[in-house]
């Protein structure tokens, strides 16, 4: 038996219920939510370590990709600090609120696979809308974090979600998770 806040199924607030209810079953939907949640993380944490090369440091928080200095490619320094510092944050979530699967030593080992496209996708954004467009740093992380979404789903969820063979786990087994 499900337990529900609102106990009048019929109520405007009991059907809201239900509506969130039933959506939440998606796992597109989850995983929207999730990552909704970690995107906004990390552009927080990008955020204060942006503040801190630019004000704190006094250091320009850009590495010059040496091998392709033709290209004029930079690679910045708070998006790759945090994208590395928040890998196993993702995975977790993903895995367990998102695709509902149990969480794995061995699937967090392979979850960075699912990370080199969004890296790449992250940091071309970046680069296009600070250096080329001359748009705000600031806006730029937040563009850069919430444009490579989409694509993400259908990575992530190969990555994270277990063959057909594996049982995910139920609702009821989250709660005894925690």
């Amino acid at each position: 038996m499900e337990k529900r806040i609102f106990k009048n199924e019929t109520s405007f607030f009991g059907k809201l219920e239900t509506l969130i209810r039933t959506l939440w079953e998606k796992s597109f939907i989850r995983f929207v939510v999730v990552g909704g949640f970690n995107t906004l993380l990390g552009i927080i944490v990008t955020y204060i370590l942006r503040y801190s090369f630019d004000v704190l440091i006094g250091y320009n928080p850009k590495w010059d990709f040496v091998f392709l200095w033709f290209l004029n490619l930079q690679i910045d320094i708070p998006g790759l600090i945090m994208f590395v510092a928040l890998l196993p944050v993702s995975y977790t979530t993903q895995a367990i609120w998102a695709f509902r699967t149990k969480w794995s030593l061995k699937r967090l080992a392979i979850y960075p696979l699912s990370s080199i496209p969004n890296f790449i996708l992250q940091q071309g954004f970046i680069y296009l809308f600070e250096i080329v467009l001359g748009v705000n740093p600031y806006i730029s992380y937040a563009l850069a974090a919430i444009l490579p979404i989409p694509i993400m789903f259908f990575i992530i969820r190969f990555l994270v979600k277990p063959n057909k063979k594996a049982e995910p786990i139920t609702p009821l087994q989250e709660e005894d998770n925690e």
